[in-house]
């Protein structure tokens, strides 16, 4: 009977041990999962408070195309080819417009020559122009001496033959003499005022000078017109980078602007997201950011803000109601990430988190 009591007493025990081990350990799970669940929940907060984004790889595109049609005779690159700034491309058949690069320069020393004419011509006509007045002023100050001279003699003449001293004769031959010397005056000062309106030649020739000098920048115009052409014939890389893209071949007619290669400045890419507004605040310029993309998933390329655009874009949250909620708008941050190795491609999908 004691012995049954005892036994039954021990039962009774590890019932009440082994219960109470299931609420301890009940107990535990639930503070284990509390735990967990306010780690989960305080992780999702933190993600929604970091600045992170989805944006596109890119990198700057030009196209290269030629300034002027024309037939292309040779591109000297190929698709993946790298090139610098300046660099030879590919090049025009340019064997019309190097005859017009003749005809306009045989032009242009034909105007420079008429130019150099003309400048002679200038001083050379006043020169001979002058010397014709000093001429007919020195044959005027003669035939005034003369007429004066053949006045006095008139005089004495006409004052005699009142007198009787002289014979008529005498009086008339000094009056024909004065008449003479007269009209040699007068042909003197008229040769005097046609030698001064030959100055007007001077202005022609000024004139005539001013003309060729215009017609030599007309044509200096043209021939430079035709040697930009002939330098339009070959197609130079407007910057430094990588062929992408190769649209036409040689031999192919070509329109002005059509391109013909497309270049990418693959080492310098670029990534833009948008933030927003209650997070833009917390970017700045120079700001560090990583940057993940799924080809490299271990792999962490870093990056730097180099452009928030004041104004924003689209709305990332739209009104509730017009009392309390408005629009919450997004901004566009620029993010550089060199490329030395051109692992990343343009158009991949690229995951940023910019580090504050």
């Amino acid at each position: 009977m004691a012995q049954g009591q005892r036994d039954s007493a021990l039962s009774l025990g590890l019932h009440q041990k082994a219960l109470i081990l299931f609420f301890v350990l009940l107990a535990c799970a639930g503070a284990l999962f509390l735990v967990q669940h306010y780690r989960h929940t305080a992780a999702a907060t933190r993600a929604g408070e970091e600045l992170t984004a989805t944006g596109t790889v890119e990198a700057r595109s030009v196209m290269a195309s030629f300034k002027i049609p024309g037939r292309i005779e040779e591109i000297y690159v190929d698709e993946g080819s790298r090139v610098e700034k300046g660099q030879e491309l590919a090049r025009l058949d340019g064997r019309e417009i190097a005859a017009k690069l003749a005809q306009a320069g045989g032009a242009y020393d034909a105007a420079r020559a008429a130019v150099r004419q003309a400048q002679s011509n200038v001083p050379l006509t006043s020169e001979q122009v002058e010397t014709a007045v000093e001429q007919a002023r020195a044959k005027v100050a003669q035939a005034e001496v003369g007429y004066k001279d053949a006045r006095l003699n008139l005089e004495r003449a006409a004052s005699l033959y009142e007198s009787g001293a002289v014979a008529k004769k005498t009086y008339d031959d000094a009056v024909n003499n004065c008449d003479l010397a007269q009209k040699k005056l007068e042909e003197a000062k008229a040769a005097l005022a046609q030698a001064e309106s030959a100055r007007a030649k001077v202005d022609l020739a000024r004139a005539q000078y001013e003309a060729a000098v215009a017609q030599s920048r007309q044509a200096e115009g043209v021939l430079a017109e035709v040697q930009a052409n002939a330098d339009n014939t070959v197609l130079r890389a407007p910057i430094s980078g990588y062929i992408t893209q190769k649209f036409l071949e040689a031999g192919e007619m070509v329109n002005a602007g059509t391109p013909v290669l497309e270049i990418t400045d693959l080492p310098n890419t670029y990534v833009k997201v948008y933030i927003s507004e209650k997070k833009i605040g917390r970017v700045r310029l120079g700001q560090r950011a990583e940057v993940r993309v799924d080809s490299f998933p271990d792999r962490v390329f870093e990056g730097r803000v180099v452009w928030i655009n004041d104004a924003g874009e689209f709305a990332v949250k739209k009104a509730v109601n017009e009392m309390h909620e408005h629009d919450i708008r997004s901004f566009e941050v620029k993010i550089d990430v060199p490329n030395p190795d051109l692992c990343l491609k343009t158009g991949m999908t690229a995951r940023v988190k910019i580090i504050e």
